[in-house]
């Protein structure tokens, strides 16, 4: 059944019994525009089955009301019964909840199976699967073939929800031989789909040795892997068909995902990149970065790109000349101050700004946002010290913006998970000798203290060895390179070598490899780009040193390089609005979306070893993938 428009679903919601009694007094008119009563039942009827085939479910359970009045106490049960079906399918759920309890008043035996099944459907949307099966039992012997078919989706739709994935199916593909057009084998197949989707993670499946069934459950991880990761849908809608050409999925449902994939991935006409070209000079790594995605892209050859230097025009002025040349989509400015600069005019066309905003004010429709942000590297090494079994943290920033920053994302991660800032220091960045914060921060001066005061009190001298705090299961520090390799000695000279040691990827001169020995212990985020690099990223690689090696010449201009490369790949999905993704993979890292239109890192964790970087295994999931789906909007 087709679902009423938007129009007719917000009338629904108003109605109340008050108002379908009054409909008795006006369900036509007349030529002269006086009323005309309809006496016949069986013309009610027939008007009541009209009113549904068009849609105007109002007018429909308008009828099905007149009837309920007008009826034996026998068959009252069957109008509140189709009212309450109406009104479900329209979703209208809490119009739908009194029309049951009339029609439990009177009820047969058939009824009862029909006020089961709606009732399970009703529970289905207030999120009780494991309800919506206690009212099922009993409903799957009806000899009503639109009754069993309501059921077995209600059924399936159930289990999908409480896990039970391959009973699921099971159930749904039973359903499948029932069904006569093409149209409701196709609904049938997306409620699989979905069901197969929605799933939290792609466990083992047991084969059930129905080839259909068990086709269906071959889908299960591409399924899962589509809902995280959609640019993986048509490589694995492509190996799925070439496992089970002759499933009916093949025919029915896959041809439509695949147009979906096709649609969703396709670019704007036009995209404008603005950035501070004249100014920065690492502002050129993003744009050659994007650049470059494009040209390794084939659907997007038709595709036009306009650079706009926001320090020649002003961020105002190429935003607005921007939409003015017929840009469909629009990338940057890149620095806040712009960023805040363009949001009043912006709403219209699309715009992944490469910043984020300094308010906590909603963005705009069709604003989204995309940083480098350092607080995302916080809240990485705050997730893997809590996956590690730390709980208990105590951090050195410097005493600026960029170390207040990453201390409050950090705090506010780790207390998140569970775990507890104890303590925190900042240091004068121009110093070379951290041993006052360091003594402070673990707590070295009082075991002196209390070193000397012993040692006055004896008046002899006595053996000592400073003790540092023992409530500490990690460090946090924030540093730039220089930085770094004097703190982490001086960690370890004032005896906190055993204590899990963690930095933000500042820390690491991903140009001087191998220079890093003093750093070794040191754990840290890194971006895929550059620690665990793919093929495609070691091409990129391979061409950056061999044409412009200049460009290679500073971890910075290389993570910006690799951060233009994403917001490419980005334009699509967020073009394209509706798309849903938890985890993208890219060369700036893992990325997420969050209701804000923010556009999150999972980062790689690294330590370093003999002076180099080595990758260690992940600890946790991509942030928000147990709980949600974030949707482009």
């Amino acid at each position: 059944m087709l679902p009423p428009s938007l129009r007719t679903v917000q009338a629904i919601r108003s109605l109340n019994y008050t108002f379908l009694l009054a409909a008795l007094l006006s369900l036509a008119a007349c030529t002269t525009g006086g009323p005309v009563v309809v006496t016949d039942d069986t013309q009610l009827e027939r008007r009541a089955a009209a009113l549904e085939a068009a849609g105007d479910i109002q007018q429909a359970v308008a009828v099905h009301a007149t009837l309920f009045e007008r009826a034996s106490a026998s068959e009252r049960s069957r109008h509140a019964i189709a009212a309450a079906r109406l009104l479900i399918d329209g979703g209208a759920l809490e119009a739908a909840r009194p029309w049951l309890s009339r029609a439990q008043e009177n009820a047969d035996a058939g009824q009862q199976q029909w006020i089961r099944v709606l009732s399970a459907e009703l529970a289905l949307f207030g999120n009780d699967p494991a309800a919506a099966l206690e009212h099922l039992s009993g409903a799957e012997t009806s000899t009503d073939q639109s009754l069993s078919l309501r059921a077995m989706a209600a059924q399936g739709r159930a289990l999908f929800r409480l896990g039970r994935v391959e009973d699921a199916v099971r159930i749904l593909v039973e359903r499948d031989l029932w069904l006569d057009s093409d149209t409701e084998i196709l609904a049938n197949h997306e409620l699989i789909w979905n069901g197969l989707r929605n799933q939290l993670s792609a466990r083992p499946v047991v084969a059930s040795g129905d080839p259909t069934v068990d086709g269906w459950l071959g889908l299960f991880p591409v399924a899962v892997a589509m809902r995280s990761n959609p640019f993986t849908v048509a490589e694995g809608l492509t190996e799925w068909m070439a496992a089970y050409p002759r499933h009916p999925a093949s025919r029915f449902l896959l041809p439509q995902l695949l147009e979906e994939d096709r649609v969703a991935r396709a670019y704007p006409q036009q995209i404008a990149v603005l950035l501070p070209l004249s100014r920065i000079p690492e502002a050129a790594a993003i744009r050659d970065g994007f650049i470059a995605a494009y040209l390794s892209n084939p659907s997007g050859s038709d595709t036009r790109l306009k650079i706009y230097d926001t320090d020649q025009l002003g961020s105002h002025e190429a935003y607005l000349q921007a939409q003015v040349d017929g840009a469909d989509f629009i990338v940057g400015p890149l620095l806040k101050p712009d960023v805040e600069t363009v949001v009043p005019i912006s709403g219209i066309v699309p715009t992944l700004a490469l910043n984020n905003l300094q308010s906590n004010l909603p963005p705009p429709e069709n604003f989204y946002q995309f940083a480098l942000a350092p607080e995302d590297e916080a809240a990485e090494v705050a997730r893997h010290a809590i996956a590690a079994g730390a709980r208990n943290a105590v951090a050195l920033i410097p005493n600026d913006d960029w170390g207040l920053r990453l201390l409050q994302s950090f705090q506010a991660e780790l207390e998140a998970l569970g775990g507890s800032l104890l303590q925190f220091r900042a240091y004068d960045t121009g110093t070379r000798d951290f041993s006052l914060a360091i003594t402070t921060l673990l707590n070295l001066s009082f075991s002196t203290q209390r070193y000397q005061r012993l040692a006055a009190n004896l008046g002899v001298p006595i053996e000592f060895e400073p003790r540092r705090r023992q409530d500490v299961d990690m460090i946090f520090f924030a540093a730039q390179p220089r930085a770094g390799r004097l703190l982490a000695p001086q960690f370890r000279f004032h005896f906190a070598g055993d204590l899990p040691t963690y930095a933000t990827s500042e820390v690491y001169d991903a140009v001087n490899q191998g220079a890093d020995v003093d750093l070794n212990g040191v754990i840290f985020p890194e971006t895929p780009w550059l620690l665990t690099p793919d093929d495609n990223a070691r091409e990129l690689m391979a061409s950056l040193t061999s044409y412009w090696p200049q460009r290679t010449a500073s971890a910075r201009w290389l993570r910006l390089y690799g951060m233009g490369f994403d917001a490419y790949r980005l334009v699509p999905m967020l073009y394209n609005g509706g798309r849903v993704f938890i985890s993208i993979p890219g060369m700036s890292g893992d990325l997420w979306m969050d209701d804000r239109g923010e556009i999150h890192r999972r980062l790689p964790i690294a330590q370093f070893q003999n002076g180099r970087p080595v990758a260690l295994e992940a600890e946790l999931p991509a942030p928000g993938a147990e709980a949600q789906i974030l949707t482009a909007r």
